[in-house]
């Protein structure tokens, strides 16, 4: 009778199974290593401290991620957007917050800010003036919100991701209510500067998402969860690339040469 070595008769163990990243935990974890929501320095991002005192209008909030951020931080905060799902959506998430945080609502059209001049110390307005009719005018009502010495927060699509979206993407994506405009990085910085703000920093982010989009367009379907398997290979493929030693250069090195949002940091006179 043939012995079969002992090693060879164990039974061997199948490897165990590891649960790749989300692209929820990925993009928050690749924006935590660009400076964004930095508990330690309190700063939304680098450039923006916020904190006990302030008083932040957040135009446009969506579903209410910064202004979480800045109400954890200390700060009274005034949500604002078009849409009353979005702010129903930002204010549940605001009421997890322990102890309660001071908050309001506001409903808005966009041309008109039902906020009472010279309110806040900290106006955040990020991926909304690409969406509007009138930039200009949308400028103006967030000055006017402003207290002197006020602190904005502004961004928009980095005209790179959007020129490759414009060739990839399904039209609506470029239609009302979604993009009408494609604003170059001066024309941004003059939009700002015209409306009376002194532009302090100009940052970029994003690589990671702005992929993600590219790769979302070439999904034939989604499911309601926004799951496919290409786009959990690109939030594994880039989890993995951060968790190298030269990850995060090369990751920075992309966020400011393709970015997928370009960032101005200003200031009220």
């Amino acid at each position: 009778m043939k012995l079969i070595p002992a090693i060879l008769r164990r039974k061997r163990q199948a490897p165990e199974p590891t649960i790749a990243p989300s692209h929820s935990e990925t993009s928050t974890r690749d924006h935590l290593m660009r400076g964004w929501h930095n508990t330690s320095s309190g700063e939304l991002c680098p450039g923006f401290p916020v904190g006990p005192g302030n008083v932040l209008a957040d135009i446009g909030c969506g579903s209410g991620d910064h202004a979480y951020f800045c109400a954890a931080m200390g700060a009274q905060v005034i949500l604002a957007d078009m849409d009353p799902a979005a702010l129903a959506q930002a204010s549940a998430l605001l009421a997890r917050l322990q102890p309660a945080p001071r908050f309001e609502t506001r409903l808005t059209d966009g041309a008109t800010l039902p906020i009472a001049d010279a309110t806040a110390d900290r106006v955040i307005c990020t991926e909304v003036i690409e969406h509007v009719d009138d930039p200009a005018l949308l400028m103006q009502e967030l000055v006017r919100i402003g207290r002197p010495d006020a602190l904005y927060l502004l961004s928009c699509p980095d005209p790179q991701a959007e020129a490759i979206f414009k060739r990839i993407a399904h039209p609506m994506h470029f239609e009302r209510p979604n993009h009408i405009r494609i604003l170059g990085r001066e024309e941004f910085a003059t939009i700002v500067v015209d409306a009376g703000l002194v532009i302090e920093h100009r940052l970029s982010r994003g690589f990671y998402n702005m992929l993600w989009w590219v790769l979302f367009w070439g999904c034939p379907s989604l499911g309601a969860d926004m799951r496919h398997p290409l786009l959990d290979s690109w939030a594994n493929t880039w989890s993995l690339l951060l968790d190298q030693p030269n990850g995060p250069t090369i990751k920075n090195a992309l966020d400011d040469l393709l970015p997928h949002s370009q960032v101005i940091i200003a200031r009220k006179p």
